[in-house]
């Protein structure tokens, strides 16, 4: 269960980089990936302008949470995006019947996401290049502890079977 990256923060990537590797589509999970976990206020600037910049480089941005509906409208209220809601990830059903019904194919698409065990896992069962994210805020939710309990001694082992697998700054690194 390894990503096929690590960036330290997604927005800070430059969407020519997605276009340089035939990317048309992002996947992203929510929570402590594109907005912290916790958060009841506005957008961040730096996501709208990251958003901006992936239309104007003809990219789709599109959330992908275990939210409900409710929840992830409400959390990207103003943000134009797709979203696909109750996802149940790690089971990459609802990823592959979104590039399905879309007609994206796998190599034009990357999930992006702050967890090994639902958002790295979904991906790679679903064919799709996986990047994961540092989380956002050092806090997570009650349900997101355990798995980053799990997912401690499973970041040992890839750095230990994938010593190239270091978090950096671009995809180009």
């Amino acid at each position: 269960m390894k990503p096929a990256v690590m960036i330290t923060q997604i927005m800070q990537v430059d969407p020519q980089e997605f276009v340089d590797q035939g990317i048309k589509v992002i996947l992203s999970d929510l929570d402590n990936t594109l907005v912290p976990w916790n958060q009841k206020q506005r957008l961040d600037q730096r996501l709208l302008d990251w958003n901006q910049k992936l239309k104007a480089h003809d990219i789709e941005l599109v959330i992908v949470s275990n939210n409900n509906e409710q929840r992830v409208l409400l959390a990207v209220q103003g943000l134009a995006v797709k979203v696909v809601a109750r996802a149940l990830k790690p089971l990459p059903f609802a990823m592959k019947r979104y590039l399905r019904s879309h007609h994206v194919s796998t190599n034009e698409v990357v999930m992006v996401g702050d967890q090994l065990l639902t958002d790295v896992l979904a991906g790679n069962l679903a064919g799709i290049r996986t990047i994961l994210v540092k989380p956002l805020v050092p806090t997570d939710s009650k349900k997101t502890r355990i798995n980053r309990l799990i997912e401690r001694p499973l970041m040992w082992i890839n750095s230990r079977l994938y010593p190239q697998l270091k978090w950096r700054k671009h995809l180009h690194e």
